[in-house]
């Protein structure tokens, strides 16, 4: 091997070796940062672990008192419920009866006949005459007026005769009743008082439907502009 080659070779050896750019100190640094770290991750882990820990507790306790208390409860209500049940009165006339009516309440309205005043008779499908309120009409003339009345309160009203289905109500001011005559019957009443207005219509079968409104005393007839409105209404019906 020559000079030249021997050259060649150092010039191709590596270089000397840089200067550290750390030193001791950083390397004992960066040992206590990874250090820190570490504890610092064991106290999140316990820290979890222990909220799992109460929160099941907690858990199991709510889960395991509710039935406690619903049964506490429970008793404190039949309990109050007995003692509300004793504290009611033993006479059977103040309580309901079991299977129907309260003996103070009557299950339908009572209806009066010709036996009492005269002015409220029983009520009947199809009934003629003075004596007894026809239903049908009742129910009818009672979906007309222009006032709440009840169809058990109905009476014959002073458009009847032995030959007419009748019906009547008493009103503010006095009162409303309609007749309705079978084909082939004249339109007969009774007289009424002065200022009583009247309206006439042939009904749907060819009889007569008559209606009546009789003001109460110093009144004037209710609902007189109406009742031809009324009659319309009803006639197709009968």
């Amino acid at each position: 091997m020559d000079e030249q080659e021997l050259r060649a070779l150092f010039s191709a050896a590596p270089p000397e070796a840089p200067e550290p750019t750390f030193s001791q100190d950083d390397v004992v640094r960066e040992s206590r940062r990874q250090t820190v770290r570490r504890r610092n991750r064991i106290t999140a882990g316990v820290s979890a672990a222990a909220l799992v820990v109460v929160g099941f507790g907690a858990y199991g306790l709510l889960s395991g008192g509710t039935p406690g208390l619903l049964t506490a409860a429970k008793d404190n209500a039949v309990s109050a419920q007995s003692e509300a049940g004793s504290a009611q009165p033993g006479d059977g006339s103040m309580r309901p009866q079991v299977g129907g009516e309260s003996p103070n309440f009557p299950a339908q309205p009572p209806q009066q006949g010709g036996d009492g005043d005269g002015k409220t008779g029983h009520l009947a499908e199809g009934a003629s005459g003075c004596e007894q309120v026809d239903r049908e009409l009742a129910i009818a003339l009672a979906g007309e007026l222009p006032v709440p009345v009840a169809v058990s309160e109905a009476s014959p009203g002073g458009a009847c005769s032995t030959a007419s289905r009748s019906a009547g109500f008493r009103v503010p001011g006095g009162e409303v009743a309609a007749a309705a005559y079978p084909k082939g019957i004249p339109v007969v009443f009774k007289s009424q008082p002065a200022g009583t207005a009247t309206a006439r219509v042939t009904t749907a079968s060819g009889g007569s439907l008559l209606l009546i409104s009789v003001p109460a005393s110093g009144a004037t007839a209710p609902y007189a502009g109406q009742l031809d409105q009324f009659a319309h209404a009803l006639a197709p019906r009968f």
